[in-house]
């Protein structure tokens, strides 16, 4: 019963967030500026089993991979997890790995993760792969304005707390979170990430509903 209202609760207020957000867009910049803000969200890092890196197909220069290998040189990971994909017909752990070859990083340090073609049930497949690890502490490198969401969905306390997730928000230059409606990019991933969110937490009150 507890869980469940904890859940229900969550929703709320994630609804209600995106509610705001969405009614911002016809207001001033401030309230626009606020909107994209509003999307980021950010974990105290401390020292951690591995670093996890979803696969985000708008970071083209992996500026994701880069921020995870500073965490790893900070200490903050034994290990860097990759999420699997394909381009082209390579590998993007492949090309991962050349990356992080070249920046003085050993090969069994970073791993790959695929999950193929599973859509929404994804995430729970890579937490239970983490999970089988025996990894403790997770930081999952994420860009800014997806962080919000990514905390929603690692939060330890819908699956019982086996694995701490800390979300570490990244920089990338492909997002500019202070003029976001001005630019073409950014306005299509706030737009995505306003849509994505309202389907999760949909997903979850239907199966608040039905648990």
């Amino acid at each position: 019963m507890g869980v469940k209202g904890k859940i229900g609760c969550g929703c709320l207020i994630g609804i209600l967030v995106v509610i705001m957000i969405v009614a911002g867009v016809s207001m001033h910049p401030v309230s626009l500026r606020f909107m994209g803000k509003s999307l980021r969200y950010e974990d105290k890092i401390v020292p951690a089993d591995a670093i996890f890196v979803p696969r985000f197909v708008e970071d083209h220069n992996g500026e994701l991979y880069v921020e995870a290998f500073r965490e790893y040189f900070a200490g903050n990971g034994k290990v860097v997890y990759i999420e699997n994909d394909k381009v082209l017909g390579t590998d993007i752990f492949d090309l991962v790995s050349r990356l992080a070859k070249s920046r003085g990083i050993k090969d069994n340090v970073t791993r790959p993760l695929s999950a193929g073609d599973m859509g929404d049930r994804k995430t729970a497949f890579f937490k239970q792969k983490l999970k089988e690890a025996g990894l403790k502490k997770v930081i999952v490198v994420v860009p800014e304005y997806a962080s919000r969401r990514y905390h929603n969905m690692y939060d330890p306390t819908r699956d019982g707390g086996a694995v701490l997730y800390m979300i570490k928000p990244a920089k990338v230059s492909y997002f500019s979170a202070d003029k976001w409606w001005r630019d073409d990019l950014s306005r299509s991933l706030i737009a995505r990430e306003i849509y994505t969110s309202l389907l999760y937490h949909y997903s979850l009150l239907r199966k608040e509903k039905t648990g």
